[in-house]
């Protein structure tokens, strides 16, 4: 990269909900010696910021201050070096911003309203990115207009960190899989998701609200989960059970009761992209179904159709303006060490292509706050593609485009289990 990198890391839109929980993680956790800065439109709202992480960690160096390099005066450096970076949302600004760093890390949402201009300058510039989108149709508009120019620059693009557990995980299962002797891959992960949140930030809120009004409904339901992949579904064996489509329920060995999960729709997406990034892991017939797990038929059948009734009464424009209404504003959230009783758990089961191979489950837990885990993610993410060896990286092996969690591969689970995250596979016995 050009030496006119003075930065590691820019966070964008850092006085944002989760971006500011990204500031306090880097303030607490990485090392002083970073040379990074925070960036957004409001040098206010940027300077309260700076105020907060000096009370957090007095003794590290403010974003943007470190030495000046070859040799140069320190003073004069620093006078024309800004720790806060002010930047509008503009195509030369944010080229110019991405020119001077190393990575971004981007907290501006909705992404799909405001963040399509900071991809494409770091696919111009060659820049990696990291961001917290689960907005996939804006995910598949960015990968068709900046995948093949990202990949060509070196510009490792990931858009949707925040869904790095259900993608890690099945990354896991098929790792294993792939594992066993005579391997052909994976056929098919089957996993299930429970969130226990204490509530959600504003800006959450407003983007769901957003993305209806942007792409109607039809992403959600009925969704197709193989949008952000190169590859077509699978033939054999991809429909699912009728009484499911009907009605929600399925019981799955291992995962027991589940049903219909108004998530799974993004995670899935983001799945089937790995794996058509990375078939020399998943293989080329595999292919994924995420639920929510329940306790009863009836309790699946009751939220199956709930969840259903809820994404079409969306796409009534009162309703969404009512909702608009009550919400809390963007760049509010959950108060931290409240949410500290949050628990999120992903659980899955793959099925080898071989009937030869055995079955593997495996395990995602993280207890706290899942907006910091999501900042936690978001910045060791950033710290595998900025420090880790080039060899044990996909990602890097990939050369850029727009990536998935999932090709940040082993040093990317090693990191989240360094921080507090549970995640393992084991086999099952045949």
């Amino acid at each position: 990269m050009s030496d006119r990198r003075v930065y590691d890391i820019v966070l964008l839109g850092a006085y944002g909900y989760t971006a500011s929980v990204c500031a306090e993680y880097i303030a607490n956790n990485l090392p002083t010696t970073l040379k990074w800065a925070i960036a957004g439109r409001s040098r206010g709202k940027l300077d309260v910021l700076v105020a907060k992480l000096k009370s957090i960690h007095g003794n590290r160096q403010d974003p943007g201050s470190f030495d000046a390099p070859n040799g140069q005066d320190n003073a004069n450096y620093l006078e024309s070096l800004t720790a806060v970076e002010v930047v509008e949302l503009n195509d030369d600004a944010l080229g110019e911003l991405a020119a001077r760093t190393r990575l971004i890390i981007n907290g501006i949402g909705p992404y799909h309203l405001h963040s399509s201009p900071v991809v494409k300058a770091c696919t111009k510039a060659g820049t990696h990115y990291i961001g917290f989108s689960l907005e996939t149709p804006w995910v598949e508009e960015m990968i068709k207009e900046y995948h093949k120019e990202a990949e060509t620059n070196g510009a490792i693009i990931i858009p949707t960190i925040a869904l790095s557990p259900s993608d890690m995980l099945t990354f896991l299962v098929t790792s294993d899989i792939r594992a066993q002797p005579k391997s052909e891959g994976c056929a098919e992960v089957l996993s299930t998701a429970k969130l226990e949140l204490q509530g959600m930030s504003g800006g959450s809120l407003s983007t769901v609200l957003s993305l209806i009004e942007t792409y109607g409904t039809s992403w959600i339901s009925p969704g197709d989960p193989f949008n952000l992949s190169f590859n077509s579904p699978p033939t054999s064996n991809y429909k699912l059970p009728l009484v499911s489509r009907l009605f929600g329920y399925r019981s799955i060995p291992v995962l027991g009761k589940v049903t219909t999960s108004f998530l799974a729709i993004c995670n899935e997406s983001v799945t089937h992209r790995s794996a058509s990034l990375l078939p020399e892991i998943y293989g080329y017939s595999f292919h994924t179904h995420e639920y929510l797990p329940i306790s009863s038929g009836v309790s699946a059948v009751f939220v199956h159709v709930f969840t259903k009734l809820a994404i079409y009464l969306l796409a009534f424009p009162p309703l969404r303006w009512f909702l608009r209404s009550i919400i809390p504003t963007p760049g509010t959230g959950p108060d931290l060490a409240e949410a500290n009783t949050e628990k999120q758990t992903f659980e899955a089961i793959g099925t080898p292509v071989s009937r030869e191979g055995r079955q593997v489950k495996g395990k995602f837990v993280y207890e706290g706050s899942l907006y910091y885990c999501s900042a936690m993610m978001g910045v060791e993410a950033a710290r595998v593609l900025l420090e880790n060896d080039d060899a044990h990286v996909p990602a890097k092996q990939l050369g850029g485009g727009i990536l998935t969690p999932a090709t940040l591969g082993v040093s990317f689970v090693e990191r989240l289990r360094d921080h507090g995250v549970v995640l393992g596979v084991s086999g099952l016995v045949q």
